[in-house]
């Protein structure tokens, strides 16, 4: 009895208030709001080869509320990884806003391989061949987005409506993405988080754990130094002091330390990602964890991971260590929530209680990312421990290639994206590739080191336009998880920003 003692109250309250704010920024509004009306489309399975005439039904959602009918607006959210529709229009609640305020009809696209929107079905369609994971590629679902541009328009005798592409993280990649390549069906674009240059070349690798590591430091300072300390501490600790400040259920081993120090960086980096609003940013219970207790000690990131009376599962915790393929991750509260909320809502080892660590083969949309992370969307991301608080890790192309063919038989194309795309001249040369296309970026996102945040000199951009929220996080604009709709909790900055977006759209509208 005398282990319930006052301090490990207190230690309880402040894990379960640290547990709670996750969930609470986690928590999506019921599925299917009754302005939704779920629609799907009979799409090619795939769009570049004749003699495959397989189809599947592509689900997208429809809200007509506020539209003023053919020739007024249609917004197309692009759908992007995930769980799929419920996932997206959940915290996107801003795209409905600006429908009202556009007389537009608002549409949800799930992308293929992702949700319900299974070329050949859940099994199937994750076969490892040509005719079947193959067909999922970026140019395939910007086909399925171009063939339901088509099809909404027909149906609802909307040939003469102007389509404004939007989206967030990989959506608002493929939102200016689909402006760029079919400009004839798709006018503007409103990219929000869109990492178009994070590639191999374009990007700084160090850029994302630096954003990520600056974020902390913005939002509490001094935590900085702290994370830095304990992760020092950490990587120098013995089997013995882990085993004590974790409470590992079975011994600790000689690579336990740098096991859990990977495990962290994960957890901590994808707080940054989900820092709006400030009250209910992650950041701020991390940062009170490691700044509590002694410095330099591991107390802090053992309260991060474990939950009090639970002890920590290390030989879990190996079998889920990150692969090269998870250094580039996919964003997002879905990822927040799994890693500080997983000792509260992930499954438990019935015979020691232990959190469950988490895999990087837990489901199709996992699935679904890591094979776009092995072909085309490949992100540099490596930390330095210089100008990040992080454990130093390079990027390793090779590693990564031997992960990706290990896993389904590929190997990435670095550089094909931003080649194929466009991307590959960098800012300058960005006019030549799109215009009308509004690029957002909170600046305590990390993601916003590939995104872009500097408009291209005046005399080229075309109506390419950049606008940054200085205390936003991941497309913070249109809505995330702390946000999903606007609110009168709003900052000031968020405001103003959303008005410039809606002027900006009206504008654009009124062009041929």
């Amino acid at each position: 009895m005398a282990r319930t003692s006052a301090a490990a109250r207190a230690a309880l309250s402040l894990w379960l208030a640290t547990a709670a704010r996750a969930v609470r920024a986690a928590s999506p509004p019921p599925p299917y709001p009754p302005y939704y009306v779920p629609a799907s489309l009979e799409q090619r399975c795939d769009h570049f080869n004749a003699q495959n005439r397989d189809t599947f039904r592509q689900r997208y959602l429809v809200n007509a509320t506020h539209w003023a009918g053919p020739g007024a607006p249609i917004l197309l959210y692009t759908g992007g990884e995930g769980d799929g529709i419920d996932s997206v229009f959940a915290h996107s609640g801003y795209v409905l806003e600006l429908a009202r305020e556009l007389s537009a009809l608002a549409l949800f696209a799930e992308m293929r391989f992702f949700g319900e929107s299974m070329p050949y079905g859940e099994e199937g369609s994750f076969i490892r061949s040509a005719e079947r994971l193959g067909l999922l590629s970026i140019e395939q679902a910007l086909a399925d987005a171009a063939a339901l541009v088509v099809a909404v328009r027909a149906e609802h005798g909307a040939e003469q409506s102007k389509v404004i592409a939007l989206g967030g993280s990989l959506a608002g990649t493929l939102a200016f993405l689909l402006r760029a390549k079919y400009p004839a069906l798709v006018h503007a674009a409103l990219a929000a988080s869109a990492p178009i240059f994070g590639y191999a070349g374009l990007t700084d690798a160090y850029g994302w754990y630096r954003v990520a590591t600056r974020t902390f430091e913005l939002q509490v300072p001094g935590c900085e130094r702290a994370v830095r300390s304990a992760f020092a501490a950490l990587l120098a600790a013995t089997p013995a002091a882990i085993d004590r400040a974790f409470n590992t259920c079975a011994p600790a081993t000689a690579s336990t330390a740098a096991q859990l120090g990977r495990r962290l960086t994960d957890v901590l980096a994808a707080m940054a990602e989900s820092s709006y609003p400030r009250d209910l940013s992650p950041v701020l219970a991390a940062c009170k964890l490691v700044m509590t207790g002694i410095p330099g000690g591991l107390g802090g990131f053992a309260r991060i991971l474990v939950p009090p009376g639970k002890c920590l599962n290390a030989s879990a915790l190996a079998a889920a260590d990150r692969s090269p393929l998870l250094r580039a991750r996919p964003s997002g509260a879905r990822r927040l929530a799994r890693a500080l909320g997983a000792a509260l809502d992930g499954p438990r080892s019935a015979d020691t209680g232990s959190a469950h660590t988490g895999s990087a083969h837990t489901g199709s949309a996992d699935t679904g990312w890591y094979y776009l992370a092995c072909t085309e969307v490949v992100h540099p991301i490596a930390a330095n421990n210089v100008t990040d608080f992080f454990p130093p890790f390079e990027w390793d192309p090779d590693a990564l290639a031997r992960a990706c063919r290990d896993m389904f038989g590929v190997e990435p194309r670095l550089r094909w994206l931003p080649e194929s795309m466009g991307m590959a001249g960098g800012l300058n040369a960005l006019h030549r590739v799109a215009s009308r296309v509004l690029f957002s970026n909170g600046l305590l996102d990390p993601w916003s080191a590939g995104s872009v945040t500097v408009s291209p000199p005046a005399s080229r951009s075309r109506s390419l336009v950049t606008l940054n929220l200085p205390h936003g996080s991941h497309h913070t604009d249109l809505g995330s998880w702390g946000n999903p709709a606007p609110s009168a909790q709003d900052s000031a900055e968020l405001v103003s920003a959303r008005r410039v977006e809606l002027a900006l759209l009206r504008a654009w509208l009124g062009e041929d």
